[in-house]
């Protein structure tokens, strides 16, 4: 690493009063996989980590401390002036809300800083149980505009994450017009779907994301727009066409750390809860370094090839990518061909490694006190420290006067200066003694013990938080209650609605035709290439409703700046008066938005909003829409437990796995805007399409074979679901003809199958 320890802390020094103003704005965040991990990125100089307990973090696989060590770890920071967020973004099953505030009680009670969560069930449940514990929004949930940023500060959260993909001018929009910190990645590993809206590894192998058990398939070499019919037990490895077409480069922001201190970003996350604790110590020394000159030399900021060659050395994915900051994405981002190590590379991170190893793990930093001591005949012996500020006094026992030999200073600097195996070092002591005192030596050591315990409790005293067991209990036990009480009403034994979704004219056609279709969901981006997108609104809601049907848009399945249906948006209340019924949304940004608009009762929530628990339920329930669709993940049995009066469930369709704002098809050959097709095999011979949805700018990866629960009727129809969805993408007319026929029959009690291969999803099996 450049520097020694020693050129550090001068650089810390000569950039101090620059800092004093900035650094309470602009925080380094690190990872912390584990107690070492935690200790690691704070020697190396971050002013918080973020770590998962033994439950409910995004990193499951992660050496997790258990309680004894996480609790040491909270102490072990707060000791030392940095923070601990703790991870529960995971989605949460309705059981595990019944264990959330013991999990999370110590915790609190140690003085967590922020909890850091993606359901919004658990955003339900923390805002009563804990109201006074902070609430950071993660990047799972997929905030991607102002909208859904305010909401959430309606709602007590005070730090978002937001989506990775996002550029600077929007994080910055998000944080001026809703007011919360902004936290943002600056370093570490990319993800090609925008977070929590990603189920390829679930779908795939039962491995969810949304529960902290990513299995990373889009890091594997696929072949694309395959022509010779590649059939899984032949190895892909010895295809030259096989890329990896979904990995990105690693993030490393370094160079835009002036910008971001600038700008007045809150706070710079690193990535990295799965590398060892080496690696996020190595990464936070140089951000660190690196920062501390962001504050200080604004203008002639630059970061040394030494330290740009350490961070690559460190990890990289064939070199770095500034990431979306000032780029919409393409093929400078993509890690297409897998990097391997060169002998030098191995090398040098082995002794990067074991470099950081000797100076920010093997060795915990101490906490340096200024101290006092007394001992004066006819008084007790008495001890003053002082540290980060703070000062205390400890007294021990009466001197008395000595009879042979007085205690000498000497002798007293000696004893009290000792360490005894603390965090405490003594950097400057001064001792008082009148040279006629005897104190036995064990009672300078008692005194000394006292005074670091009183001190260490001064220090951690102000992040405790008084919290009553039973009061917390009966909190949580209230949505237990809650659960009852829409209990045992349900919708089994009333005809099951079918709505279909929409994405061509020739769809729409065959099921305006059908018997069995009562509403139409039609696709947003549909409506945007027929020309002006309210006009051609108007047109087919009259359609739907001449034919009998109800009519309903489909928003975005991400909506952001400058790729929104913001045209549709503002004419929703105009729609819904000239006969809509329903807007179907899939993003937070565009239920935000309706909901400001007063239009909470006109919507439904699609299965990417997730309503995994009771809690998620009562959370949107509260702001007027009660309207949901069952989450992918959930089994029949999870389904069974939850209340479905008001949902429903997509009986049939290809299930978007990814949605990406890298384009397959510009980053292969060249934007068409055509609205594209490709596949991509993986090494089972599996083909997965990939739409390009041009209009909005984003890529949707669909699974290989649809979803049909139509053949499970008595199962599917006990679950008492308000409706049945259909989903058409890229079926053709006859294809939509024969699933609305199937859809029929099940309604009807009768064999719902269907003639074309299908997949039940995780309607049987569920996931981890």
């Amino acid at each position: 690493m450049t520097g020694t320890d020693k050129e550090d802390e001068e650089r810390r020094g000569d950039c101090q009063s620059a800092i004093t103003f900035l650094h309470m704005r602009t925080e380094l965040l690190a990872p912390a996989g584990s107690l070492d991990g935690l200790k690691a990125s704070v020697n190396a100089g971050a002013d918080a980590v973020y770590i998962g307990g033994s439950a409910f973090g995004a990193r499951a696989y992660a050496d997790n401390p258990g309680e004894e060590d996480l609790l040491r770890g909270i102490e072990y920071a707060h000791l030392r002036g940095a923070k601990v967020y703790l991870t529960v973004n995971t989605l949460l099953k309705e059981q595990e809300l019944a264990q959330l505030a013991d999990y999370l009680l110590p915790y609190v009670r140690e003085g967590l800083d922020a909890v850091l969560v993606q359901d919004f069930g658990v955003l339900h449940f923390l805002r009563r149980v804990f109201p006074s514990l902070p609430i950071h929004a993660s990047t799972q949930m997929t905030v991607t505009g102002p909208a859904s940023a305010s909401l959430l500060r309606s709602y007590g959260v005070s730090r978002v994450v937001p989506a990775r993909e996002l550029s600077l001018k929007e994080l910055l929009r998000i944080k001026e017009e809703s007011g919360l910190e902004v936290e943002i990645f600056v370093h570490g590993a990319l993800c090609y779907c925008y977070s929590g809206q990603c189920l390829l590894s679930s779908v795939i192998g039962g491995r969810s994301g949304n529960r902290g058990r990513c299995a990373q398939p889009c890091r594997l070499l696929n072949l694309l727009n395959d022509k010779d019919n590649f059939r899984g037990g032949e190895s892909i490895l010895d295809r030259p066409d096989a890329r990896h077409y979904m990995s990105l480069k690693d993030l490393c922001a370094i160079q835009l750390l002036p910008e971001f201190v600038r700008s007045g970003i809150d706070s710079l996350k690193i990535e990295g809860r799965m590398k060892r604790p080496e690696y996020a110590a190595g990464v936070v020394s140089i951000y660190r370094r690196c920062l501390d000159r962001a504050f200080a030399l604004d203008k002639n900021y630059s970061v040394s090839d030494e330290e740009q060659k350490a961070l690559y050395d460190l990890y990289n994915r064939n070199g770095f990518t500034e990431g979306y900051f000032h780029h919409r994405g393409g093929k400078e981002m993509m890690a297409f061909v897998k990097h391997v190590l060169s002998k030098e590379e191995v090398t040098a991170r082995q002794a990067l490694y074991q470099d950081m190893h000797e100076r920010y793990i093997s060795k915990e930093k101490p906490l340096f006190l200024e101290a006092v001591c007394t001992v004066e005949a006819g008084k007790r012996a008495e001890a003053e420290l002082s540290c980060e500020g703070k000062t205390i006094r400890a007294y021990g026992d009466e001197v008395h006067q000595a009879l042979k030999r007085p205690l000498s200073g000497e002798r007293i600097y000696e004893n009290f200066s000792k360490d005894g195996g603390t965090d405490f070092r003594i950097r400057e002591l001064t001792v008082r003694t009148d040279g006629k005192s005897f104190l036995p030596i064990s009672a300078i050591n008692e005194l000394r013990r006292s005074a670091f315990w009183k001190m260490r409790e001064c220090l951690l005293e102000p992040y405790r938080r008084q919290l009553d067991s039973e009061l917390v209990r009966t909190a949580a036990g209230s949505c237990l209650l809650m659960k009852e009480s829409s209990s045992g009403q349900s919708t089994e034994g009333k005809p099951c609605r079918i709505h279909v979704l929409v994405s061509g004219e020739e769809q729409l056609d065959a099921v305006l035709a059908s018997p069995h279709a009562d509403l139409v969901y039609i696709e947003a981006a549909l409506l945007y290439r027929m020309g002006d997108p309210v006009e051609s609104a108007l047109a087919l809601v009259r359609r739907c409703i001449a034919a009998g049907k109800e009519a309903g848009i489909a928003l975005p399945r991400i909506d952001r700046e400058g790729s929104s249906a913001s045209e549709l948006k503002e004419a929703a209340a105009m729609l819904l008066q000239e006969g809509l019924s329903v807007f179907l949304v899939r993003s937070l940004e565009s239920f935000a938005d309706l909901l400001q608009r007063g239009l909470a009762p006109s919507m439904r929530l699609d299965a990417s909003l997730y309503t995994f628990n009771s809690e998620a339920q009562e959370f949107f329930r509260e702001l007027g829409t009660d309207r949901d669709t069952a989450p992918i993940e959930l089994n029949r049995r999870e389904l069974s437990g939850r209340d479905n009066r008001f949902s429903e469930i997509v009986a049939y369709g290809y299930l978007p796995l990814m949605i990406s704002a890298q384009c397959l098809k510009k980053n292969t050959d060249s934007c068409t805007k055509r609205g594209d097709t490709l596949t991509l095999t993986d090494r089972t011979g599996s083909k997965f399409f990939v739409s390009c949805e041009c209009v909005f700018c984003y890529n949707v990866l669909y699974n290989t074979l649809p979803l049909s629960l139509l053949g499970e009727g008595p199962a599917l129809a006990a679950l008492g679901f308000e409706s049945i969805r259909l989903e058409f993408t890229m079926e053709d007319a006859e294809l939509v003809k024969s699933v609305l026929a199937a859809a029929g029959r099940f309604r009807e009690g009768r064999e719902g199958g269907l003639a074309v291969s299908c997949t039940k999803g995780h309607f049987l099996r569920g996931v981890i």
